[in-house]
């Protein structure tokens, strides 16, 4: 299945995700960055509740991913990423969050960012 017949299928969207910085346009290079997932419905409709979403981060345009550890606090998934060695790199994330009717969307956002 491409990427546009599973938007079309799924009542997804767009995963989204939120991500806080310090200040600066782009984040220090260090472990523990937290990212917020979220998901929205199209067409009006509200997803039922998300399974554990995915989320992986590389600092090699896609080549290479490492998988983020993700937790729920309050209804609320948050990803934790590991930049310690990506001075002076750019990130792609990749979000693939599935809701409880095994319905889902992948997203690849390419240069989310930059790591100073």
């Amino acid at each position: 299945m491409t990427g546009a017949s599973i938007l079309g299928a799924s009542r997804f969207s767009s995963p989204g995700t939120t991500f806080r910085g310090d200040g600066f346009e782009t984040p220090a290079a260090t472990d523990g960055r937290h990212i917020g997932l979220t998901a929205t419905g199209h067409a009006g409709h509200i997803p039922v509740a998300l399974t554990p979403a995915g989320l992986s981060s590389s600092h090699d345009g896609g080549t290479n991913r490492t998988g983020a550890r993700v937790s729920q606090q309050g209804g609320r998934r948050t990803a934790t990423v590991n930049h310690a060695d990506a001075t002076g790199r750019q990130v792609t994330l990749k979000s693939e969050p599935t809701d409880a009717r095994d319905e889902s969307v992948t997203q690849i956002v390419v240069r989310a960012y930059d790591v100073r």
